[in-house]
């Protein structure tokens, strides 16, 4: 392994005084590389060291299911359980199981997007709040089991249902069940961000210039929220290998992949995504990114933590995996001569939301995406900020890939174009959410502090930022980000 061409290549990425990264390389769970550049705290000119902590967002989500998974180990729940059996103050209509809350195929609107409409701010979130915005809703987003749609929302309830059943928080369960058996003293869920932690970096925005602070603010955890050091992550590498410490019982239900009632296996397992010849999650919060990979075969892992937004760490691990391992690179397509798209306008049926391809000299470009370019491959793949993203038109049918390599492909249906006509005037109650909206001259204003200004959009909707809005016999729809079609009930008579 060239570990010293993966130590330049870090160390070339991030000056002393901006903010930092950190990458971890193990093997049979050791730390056999680490390199650290950067700064925890950009005010104080505090370096990263193979100890700093960060957050690691969605990185957590495997931590969360393996608590989920000792306490079925123990006897204590199932995977099938029906998550109202140990949240009963839940509203929902239909069964959501804990399997498919831990992989997404329950069809729970995303909180964060909740979160917005409600205006109950992140600083104020802690998990007996954000179950109280969760117990109104009644409806999920898909018959649950039948498709996928990532949603932070399943991992907090299961982080509720770990703390409920064990009788005590998930942050405590996890030290005493995960982290002490393993020897990860460094590794925290932070359910409460306001007690100061020793050695944790602080979070910075830089993608777009000088570095702002951006550090996490919400106290709810399960979803995100766990802090650790790529030194203190060796362990849970040699865990992934072979089941060490923890189990390979443990192992293997944590990797297996969800299938869809109609018999789809998805790249998800439980808090973990399957790719060619690797598995792993990425996370992304604020002022952090991070991203957790492994390679069965030759048993290495990778880990790239940060805490700023101008690194991507899916890319750079991947990157370093072929550095580490000396191959190629992925030869790219090259340019080819595929006619211009015949429709422009499309409608995602799954999320409801839509786009609208625009020609250019370049290619294509699409609103906050990007611009794609012509591949040999008959795909269209982004270029700049959009480089890694591709889609593909077929007829009626678009595929769009944005995100992180693990991210399926979503599916467009072809639309018609934009109307002029403008949002009708009117005000809108949500009895999940219990806040109203109100569309006056242009401007929807929902909950305590979202106010937006929606333009029309194909298939008769408009939209404005991550939300689209559709009229419906009188009422409301509002999807976006994980909602999908949430009701707001117009005023009658």
């Amino acid at each position: 392994m060239d570990l010293e061409r993966v130590k330049r290549e870090v160390s070339s990425l991030v000056s002393p005084h901006d903010p930092g990264l950190a990458v971890g390389v193990y093997v049979d769970g050791a730390a056999v590389l680490t390199v650290a550049q950067g700064a925890a705290c950009v005010e104080f000119d505090v370096p990263v060291d193979e100890r700093t902590r960060f957050d690691i967002a969605s990185m957590s989500k495997q931590f969360t299911a393996a608590c989920v998974l000792l306490l079925e180990r123990d006897g204590k729940l199932t995977l099938d359980d029906d998550v109202r059996v140990h949240v009963p103050e839940l509203s929902l209509e239909t069964p959501v199981t804990l399997r498919q809350c831990l992989q997404h195929t329950g069809g729970l609107p995303e909180w964060y997007m909740l979160q917005a409409l409600t205006g109950v701010p992140l600083a104020e979130m802690t998990e007996q709040r954000l179950l109280e915005v969760l117990a109104g809703i009644r409806r999920t987003t898909f018959a649950p089991g039948t498709n996928f749609s990532y949603s932070n929302t399943g991992y907090v309830l299961a982080a509720v249902v770990v703390g409920r059943v064990a009788g005590s928080s998930l942050a405590e369960f996890a030290r005493q069940r995960l982290f002490e058996p393993l020897g990860m003293a460094d590794s925290v869920f932070r359910d409460d961000a306001s007690v100061p932690l020793e050695r944790l970096a602080y979070g910075y925005a830089n993608a777009k210039g000088e570095p702002r602070r951006a550090d996490t603010e919400e106290s709810a955890v399960g979803d995100g929220g766990l802090v650790t050091s790529v030194a203190d992550l060796a362990p849970w590498f040699g865990f992934l290998a072979d089941g060490r410490v923890l189990g390979a019982d443990l192992r293997e239900r944590l990797l297996e992949r969800g299938v869809l009632a109609d018999g789809t296996v998805e790249p998800y397992a439980l808090g973990i995504y399957h790719g060619e010849n690797w598995f792993g999650h990425a996370g992304g919060m604020h002022g952090y990114q991070s991203n957790l990979l492994y390679l069965p075969d030759p048993g290495v892992g990778i880990t790239v933590l940060t805490n700023q937004t101008a690194v991507d760490p899916v890319k750079l691990s991947h990157r370093l995996a072929r550095l580490l391992l000396g191959r190629e690179e992925p030869p790219k397509p090259g340019p080819g001569t595929p006619a211009p798209p015949e429709r422009l306008h499309w409608h995602d049926p799954m999320g409801d939301g839509t786009l609208t391809l625009e020609p250019t000299a370049e290619g294509i470009a699409i609103k906050d995406i990007g611009v794609f370019t012509a591949g040999a491959d008959g795909r269209w793949h982004g270029t700049g900020d959009a480089e890694g993203a591709w889609l593909e038109i077929d007829g009626d049918r678009l595929l769009l890939r944005v995100g992180p390599i693990s991210r399926p492909p979503v599916a467009f249906d072809t639309a018609e174009p934009p109307s002029d006509a403008p949002m009708p005037d009117g005000v809108f109650h949500s009895r999940e959410l219990g806040v109203d909206a109100t569309v006056s001259g242009g401007e929807v204003s929902i909950g305590r502090e979202l106010k937006l200004h929606p333009v029309p959009a194909p298939g008769g909707a408009w939209e404005a930022g991550l939300f689209t809005f559709r009229m419906h016999e009188g009422d409301l729809l509002v999807s976006g980000g994980g909602l999908r079609r949430m009701r707001f009930e117009g005023t009658r008579g």
